[in-house]
């Protein structure tokens, strides 16, 4: 059993409702109702807070953002969501709570090359890693069974998976990178990704300044949008 009283910062902060309002393109106040929906849904959050506290993260952060993520899925309304990086999966969670609030056929595609844990890092919490999935547990073991039917959940190194999922979707509409990286291959990740990203897509990327500002660049017309307080960061085409 968890404890009854358990406490997940699930962002840094206060949610950033100017963040989403320019990678929108919409008013404040438009983005500061969405943001308001994500953090009443109390149940929700729990039901999140308590996962992770079953699996011995209380303290740990998927990204800064999730009610941002889910503002902007309700926004957007889009039909691929395409996201690399999952760990526990708090990130894919917040995007598939906003594809069901929508009563959406839209679909996340994710991509993750998980680090497992041993069962003596996970019992004496010793992680390798702060992205590690703990023993037992499997990729995006953080979200609800109910939001999985709109999830593609696919294993695997990104330059291996990636080309094949951009074959088959004819849009990204949002496209999250969440993942330790080398610039030079996240430059050929973005590559593969830019193919489908159209007028209004939107692109995030976490802790990744170098490769998401080449690719801003290689869109004449984008703007580079900081997150307060956290490095996330994105542009949307115009």
């Amino acid at each position: 059993m968890f404890p009854s009283k358990v406490k997940v910062k699930l962002e840094r902060g206060t949610p950033d409702d100017l963040f989403v309002s320019k990678l929108a393109r919409i008013e404040p106040m438009v983005a500061q109702a969405e943001i308001k929906r994500a953090m009443e849904d109390q149940e929700f959050r729990r039901s999140i807070e308590q996962t992770m506290a079953e699996g011995g993260r209380s303290n740990y952060i998927q990204i800064c953002a999730p009610f941002e993520l889910y503002a902007l899925t309700r926004i957007k309304e889009p039909k691929h969501i395409v996201e690399v990086g999952v760990a526990a999966g708090v990130s894919s969670a917040y995007f598939l709570r906003g594809l069901q609030s929508l009563g959406s056929e839209g679909v996340l595609h994710s991509i993750d090359l998980p680090e497992q844990e041993s069962e003596s890092e996970t019992r004496l919490a010793k992680r390798r890693i702060s992205w590690a999935i703990p023993w037992g547990k499997k990729s995006g073991w953080a979200v609800p069974r109910n939001l999985k039917k709109n999830w593609d959940l696919r294993l695997g190194k990104s330059s291996d998976v990636l080309p094949d999922l951009i074959r088959e979707i004819g849009r990204v509409d949002l496209f999250l990178y969440d993942v330790p990286y080398e610039i030079e291959s996240a430059k050929e990740d973005f590559r593969i990704v830019d193919q489908k990203l159209k007028k209004g897509s939107i692109a995030l990327a976490d802790n990744c300044l170098v490769p998401i500002s080449w690719w801003a660049r290689r869109k004449s017309s984008a703007t580079i949008y900081n997150r307060k307080n956290s490095g996330l960061r994105g542009f949307s085409v115009a």
